[in-house]
C-alpha cells in the first residue's frame, strides 16, 4: 500500500483551548496535502464551549476540519464513528486535552510515509522521565501494567495503553471491534497486533491533563485485563470482520 493523506481523529466534550491549539498546531506544522481531514467527535452533551470551539475552527479551516456528533455511545463509541467516516489510507488518533506533546504529528506522518503498512505508534516509556504532572500511584499501575502485556503478548512493545498512533486505515476497517469505552484504547492497540500487523514505536513526552475532565475511572481501569485476556486468547480468524 502507499500513503496518500491521513484522517486526524480527536475526541473531545468539554476541552476548549487545548483543542484549538491541538488543531491550529495541525493546520500549521504538517503538510496540506497529508491532511485528508480533521475529525472532532464529540457526544451530544458536549460543553457549549467545545462546540463554540469545533465551530470556529470548522469556519478557520473549512473543508479540512470538522465536527461530528457520534452516534455510538461511550469514547471506543466516538472513535469508532471516527474511523468510519475516514476517507484516507492512513487514521490517526489524537487527544483533544493536550496529553502528548504535540510535536509527535508531524514524526508520526513522515514515519508513515515511508512505511506505510507499519503502525507509526507513541510511547511514554520508551524515555526516561517522559511523564509530566501524572499521578504518582497511576504511573506505577501503568508501568506494571505493561510489563504484564508485554509477557501476556509476548511483544516488545513498551506502551499498549495509549493508542496515539497512525495506522492504514485497512486495520481499524477490517477489525472485529468488541469494545466501547476505554477499554477500547487498548483493543486499537491489541487487535492489530494480534492480527500482524507491524508496530514502530517512538518516544513522547506526556502531560497531566490542564482541561476538561477524565471521563476514565478505577473500574474501566480494571476492565482493561478482561479485554486484554479476551483478545489474546480469541482467534486470530476472528478479529478480522467476516
Amino acid at each position: 500500500m502507499e500513503f496518500t493523506s491521513v484522517t486526524i481523529i480527536i475526541g473531545t466534550t468539554d476541552e476548549t483551548d487545548s483543542l484549538r491549539k491541538t488543531v491550529d498546531f495541525i493546520m500549521e506544522n504538517c503538510e496540506n496535502e497529508d491532511i485528508g481531514q480533521v475529525l472532532m467527535v464529540k457526544p451530544k452533551n458536549a460543553s457549549d464551549g467545545c462546540n463554540r470551539t469545533i465551530s470556529g475552527l470548522e469556519a478557520k479551516y473549512p473543508l479540512k476540519v470538522r465536527g461530528m456528533e457520534q452516534t455510538r455511545p461511550y469514547i471506543g463509541g466516538a472513535i469508532r464513528d471516527g474511523f468510519d467516516a475516514a476517507e484516507s489510507s492512513h487514521i490517526m488518533l489524537l487527544p483533544g486535552d493536550l496529553a502528548i506533546s504535540l510535536e509527535c504529528i508531524p514524526e508520526m506522518i513522515r514515519r508513515v510515509k515511508q512505511k506505510p503498512d507499519v503502525i507509526s505508534k507513541t510511547s511514554r516509556w520508551l524515555k526516561k522521565d517522559s511523564f509530566h504532572g501524572y499521578n504518582g500511584i497511576r504511573k506505577i499501575i501503568n508501568k506494571l501494567s505493561q510489563v504484564f502485556l508485554r509477557f501476556l503478548y509476548s511483544s516488545d512493545l513498551t506502551d499498549f495503553t495509549s493508542p496515539v498512533q497512525t495506522a492504514p486505515s485497512e486495520a481499524y476497517s477490517e477489525s472485529d471491534w468488541q469494545e466501547l469505552n476505554f477499554p477500547f484504547l487498548l483493543e486499537m492497540v491489541v487487535v492489530p497486533l494480534r492480527r500482524g500487523y507491524k508496530f514502530e514505536e517512538f518516544a513522547v513526552e506526556c502531560f497531566g491533563r490542564e482541561q476538561g475532565k477524565s471521563k476514565n475511572s478505577a473500574k474501566q481501569t480494571a476492565l482493561y485485563l478482561k479485554t486484554a485476556l479476551r483478545v489474546r486468547f480469541t482467534p486470530k480468524s476472528k478479529l478480522t470482520k467476516e
